[in-house]
């Protein structure tokens, strides 16, 4: 663990043990689970117009987990989470094998088309488009996560293209008083966690700090890597495979927040520890490839709130700081390879064979700094109508650092018949993958919510980004609400998004895999949507959605004719439609079922052909079982069908389903809680999609099992 890591620990723990032990006044905290399906139909949210709604009036296809609800399904990170969200699939990108989603059909290798938000502010970085690699988000100071399915740019700018994830931490009032966890499972796995909420100088203090750590899944087996393909070439025998996923990690998560009238301040840490490179940067088996995260935001939001009779002014500035290093061996020992002119690894038209007894080296990392700065003004003086106006300014900025034992700058003499692992900095030379960059961002913003009758409301709002290196873009929305009866709403939704050329796919230079193109141009996406959420009683809703997008501009690697080396072109084209149909019956007072089934079809404009390992149908369903007052069990599954592959990729794609099973029981002995649950029940190993060096695809974790205590004070 390094320093800044220590210190951002001490500050949160010196936070912790220094706050009082007086609990501040606190109104009554909502139960979730004791809420009727209709009653958390009103729960308000404000993630699609910065506007407190009930969830079935919200101007977009919305849901929204509790922290009751994660707890029942008994989730520990945010892809089990996610996929309980109707038209969601998680997913393991290439290269980093983090966890990627698609949402109704769209999804990219850096899963740059989801805009994830920590409490409304982007942690997305600019490098990939997506979270910091290792970035996997523990779930106990979570208190609920908001989701919206369908185009957020119009609200959110850049990346809110398919979905838009909010992630809500705990603050004073939800955790009232002190908590503190373990966890433990197998694997090896160990969590411990401990919050604080109560008053201090008149603030309003929450602070949470959560470990964790576990060995992984040894069970997930890779039988040929793309080192085999390189043995059977060259005669070699250096291959790791067959072999496990190193899927070791350790993590440390901290947040802290302050409120107190007109102010919300906020800081979160999160640090990866030595956590293990899953199959290889290169698709050839790593054991003892090594990465390294640090992430650190600090968010202040000030608003006028009550201070003026019709106006509302909000200032908000955060500041994003993510430093990544990854000691890579994209190769392993005695590996032979073919070599360009170049000194870069080429199969198309080498110049050498060249061994590598240390193995095929490099020690990679990123420094991406990105403040913001925003304003928004709200009117309310106008009868029916709520006037908002927002302007934003964000600077994102990225450096590297890269040495490794190959490639432009490193091998310059290919006669030589062998290459030891002395690894050659290239940090500020023209040879490193991606040269120091930056870009600035300024946006401007207008919505209007419009009560037009008593039982219809139309949203309808615009916004124009500039980027300063590609220009600027506008985004319209319109949404229209009809409260139909008093238990049926309909809405009538379309919105345009896009998604910005990351910093990856415009500069990434010297790589034997792919190359970036500066003259790529943003994505967009225009969706209408029809919705229906019906609630005949109080115990039972549902919800049928409707959608059809066209997306334009996507960008693709694509092979060059005058190069071996794919780049980054806007090349694609896609079209989708689908439907969702969601239900919550409580079914008595100790019974209730839940879930939802989607489908969809998103076609490939280029080939007419369905989009590529995506899922057609996805359902999920669980059965919560409240067998005393104190105690729940909840199964649930989750089934993934009609994942088709690329024309020639003969690789299996079948359908599964995995089975979870938790037992809860609730403030027992007054202060203790309990859960148990085993994940995966039935052990499968479900494949997902990979790059065609891993001939069986990606396995995903096999059975699994955890038990949990905690003690509120």
């Amino acid at each position: 663990m390094n320093i800044k890591a220590i210190t951002s620990a001490s500050f949160l723990l010196f936070a912790f043990c220094t706050s009082p032990n007086k609990v501040c006044a606190k109104a009554e905290v909502d139960d979730y689970f004791a809420l009727s399906p209709a009653e958390l139909a009103n729960i308000p949210v404000s993630i699609a117009t910065g506007t407190p709604k009930p969830i079935f009036q919200s101007a977009a296809i919305t849901s929204v987990i509790t922290a009751d609800q994660i707890k029942a399904m008994g989730a520990t990170e945010l892809h089990e989470v996610m996929e309980t969200v109707p038209g969601v699939h998680a997913t393991l990108k290439p290269g980093d094998y983090d966890y990627s989603y698609s949402i109704r059909g769209i999804s990219n290798s850096n899963n740059s088309e989801v805009l994830i938000l920590l409490n409304g502010t982007r942690i997305t970085t600019p490098f990939g488009g997506s979270l910091m690699t290792t970035t996997e988000l523990p779930l106990a100071a979570i208190q609920r996560v908001e989701v919206i399915r369908g185009p957020g740019s119009a609200l959110y700018g850049a990346d809110a293209f398919a979905g838009v994830i909010n992630i809500i931490t705990k603050k004073a009032d939800d955790i009232n008083g002190t908590k503190v966890g373990v966890r433990a499972g197998n694997w090896d796995s160990q969590n411990a966690w401990a919050q604080h909420g109560g008053e201090w100088g008149g603030w309003k203090v929450a602070t949470s700090l959560q470990y964790q750590h576990s060995q992984g899944d040894n069970g997930r087996i890779i039988h040929q890597d793309v080192q085999t393909t390189l043995d059977n070439a060259f005669g070699t025998h250096a291959s790791l495979a067959p072999g496990a996923l190193s899927t070791h990690n350790e993590t440390l998560n901290a947040h802290l927040n302050l409120e107190r009238k007109h102010w919300d301040i906020g800081f979160w840490t999160f640090n990866s520890i030595n956590d293990g490179v899953r199959g290889g940067n290169a698709s050839a088996l790593d054991p003892n490839g090594l990465a390294n995260g640090e992430q650190y935001l600090g968010d202040v939001r000030y608003s006028t709130e009550d201070e003026f009779t019709d106006w509302e002014f909000i200032a908000h500035t955060s500041y994003l700081h993510s430093d990544f290093l990854a000691q890579l061996q994209l190769f392993p020992n005695n590996a032979r390879l073919p070599i360009g002119a170049d000194g870069n690894i080429n199969t198309t038209d080498p110049v050498a064979l060249i061994n590598f007894p240390n193995g095929v080296n490099a020690n990679v990392g990123r420094v991406e700094n990105i403040p913001s700065l925003e304003f928004t003004s709200i009117y309310r003086g106008l009868d029916k109508h709520i006037l908002r106006a927002n302007t934003a300014y964000r600077y994102e900025q990225f450096s590297a650092t890269e040495s490794k034992n190959f490639g432009p700058g490193v091998i310059t003499n290919t006669a030589q018949t062998a290459i030891d692992g002395q690894l050659t900095n290239l940090t500020g030379t023209p040879y490193i993958y991606l040269a120091d960059t930056s870009r600035s961002v300024g946006s401007l913003v207008a919505q209007d919510e419009w009560q037009i009758a008593r039982d219809w409301q139309l949203t309808s709002g615009v916004r124009y980004d500039n980027y300063s290196d590609f220009g600027g873009t506008v985004n319209p929305r319109v949404a229209l609400v009809w409260d139909m009866t008093e238990q049926m709403t309909s809405k009538l939704l379309y919105g345009r998004a896009f998604r910005a050329p990351n910093f990856s796919e415009l500069g990434t230079q010297n790589n034997p895999f792919v190359l970036g193109n500066r003259n790529l141009k943003p994505e967009t996406i225009n969706t209408t949507e029809l919705s229906f959420d019906y609630r005949p009683w109080s115990a039972l809703r549902t919800t049928v959605n409707l959608y059809y997008y066209e997306i334009n501009n996507l960008i693709l690697a694509v092979a060059k004719s005058d190069a071996s080396t794919p780049q980054y072109q806007n090349i694609g084209n896609q079209n989708g439609y689908g439907s969702e149909f969601e239900w919550d019956w409580q079914l008595s007072q100790q019974w209730q079922l839940k879930g939802n089934y989607a489908w969809q079809h998103a076609i490939n404009e280029a080939t007419n052909l369905r989009v590529t390992g995506v899922p057609e149908h996805h359902v999920y369903a669980a059965l919560g079982w409240r067998f005393s007052p104190q105690w729940h069990l909840q199964p649930q599954i989750n089934w993934i069908g009609g994942r088709t592959s690329a024309i020639g990729d003969f690789r299996p794609l079948n359908d599964y389903e995995t089975v979870d099973l938790t037992l809860r029981g609730k403030k027992l002995l007054k202060h203790l809680n309990f859960s148990a649950s085993l994940r995966n029940a039935f052990g499968v190993h479900p494949l997902e999609p990979a790059v065609s060096s891993f001939p069986q695809n990606l396995p995903l974790a096999g059975r699994s099992f955890y038990f949990e205590a905690s003690i509120d004070f």
